[in-house]
């Protein structure tokens, strides 16, 4: 049974909310269990970034997992540059200070290796694309098996990478909490103790609630714009990945309106690499198909990338200013221009 199209926009909008909200809830209920077990903020950051980002990486799963392999890389990719050009343009205007993000010396050391991290999880994340069946570089090797071989070794390795981001989160929670006092430590932990076992509950919860979402979203969101006639991948790179990214841009607007700046920038470079691993890579190793839209392989994915690299520039630079903002919104407004033009 069709459903008409006022009833397919309600049930999007709606999952969405929904959606929208469960994310919220389970990301307050992590940042809770977080606080009451003195976790490090680095790993509050990344953890924070993995709830903010369920609808992304979760939509892609459904998507390709369902067989729309172009709808699902077109969430995460689109995604990914929304976050590198609108939520960092963003931030350089509702900063406090005049003059963008300014960083201090730590701050863009620690910044600059989660911002290495993503690039590197970016770069081959892009490698993956390029080794899915269907692609030119697959059409040359000739050898089916080679290349399932030689997609698995990249998945792999682009999951070890995020492996190693989650690890150096960890690494830097123990080195910033070696000043803590033990019996404190073990106060908190006890009399917590049935706190934080409820919030565990609720963010499972949150998290079931999410999911479902998801999957009703992305459904009356396919047929959404099969209605409107709008390519599957355009669904994917525009309407899809804008729409799950809002949680993102939320959380984004409250850290740099906060002058917590800095937090948003690794936040980007976090939720970055998580929807790249955990919404491209993860689901390539149990659901493959044949990549149809061309586009992806030679301007969204380098797109991508660039613009991560971009943000690692700025990083070094220990500024990223509003002209730079200014820049980064004409190149989405662009790229917007090019796929509805195409």
């Amino acid at each position: 049974m069709q459903l008409s199209l006022p009833i397919v926009s309600l049930l999007f909008v709606a999952s969405l909310l929904i959606t929208m909200s469960a994310a919220a809830w389970f990301t307050r209920r992590l940042e809770a269990v977080c606080d009451a077990l003195n976790l490090s903020p680095s790993l509050l950051s990344l953890l924070g970034a993995l709830g903010a980002n369920i609808p992304n990486y979760v939509a892609s799963i459904v998507a390709i997992a369902g067989g729309h392999l172009d709808v699902g890389l077109g969430i995460i990719i689109g995604s990914n540059i929304y976050n590198s050009a609108i939520i960092l343009s963003l931030a350089t205007f509702v900063t406090p200070g005049r003059h963008g993000i300014i960083f201090n010396f730590k701050e863009a050391q620690d910044v600059r290796v989660v911002g290495g991290y993503a690039l590197a999880i970016l770069l081959m994340t892009l490698l993956v694309i390029w080794v899915l069946p269907g692609t030119p570089l697959v059409g040359w090797l000739h050898a089916p098996p080679m290349a399932l071989s030689l997609l698995f070794f990249v998945v792999l390795v682009t999951l070890g990478l995020f492996g190693g981001l989650a690890l150096h989160a960890l690494r830097r929670g123990h080195a910033e909490g070696d000043g803590t006092d033990e019996a404190d430590s073990v106060y908190i932990d006890v009399t917590t103790k049935g706190h934080v076992v409820r919030w565990i509950g609720e963010g499972l919860l949150a998290l079931v609630i999410a999911l479902g979402g998801v999957v009703v979203m992305v459904q009356s969101g396919q047929a959404l714009t099969a209605d409107l006639h709008m390519p599957e991948v355009l669904a994917g790179l525009l309407v899809l990945a804008v729409a799950t990214s809002l949680p993102n841009t939320v959380v984004a607007y409250g850290l740099a309106r906060t002058d917590r700046e800095v937090a948003c920038v690794e936040e980007i470079f976090s939720s970055n690499s998580i929807n790249a691993a955990l919404g491209i890579a993860l689901p390539l190793l149990f659901w493959r198909d044949v990549l149809h839209d061309r586009t992806l392989l030679l301007l969204d994915g380098p797109l991508m990338v660039a613009l991560t690299l971009g943000a690692l520039l700025c990083v070094l630079r220990r500024r990223v200013s509003r002209t730079t903002g200014v820049v980064l919104l004409l190149v989405y407004a662009a790229w917007v221009v090019v796929h509805v033009l195409v």
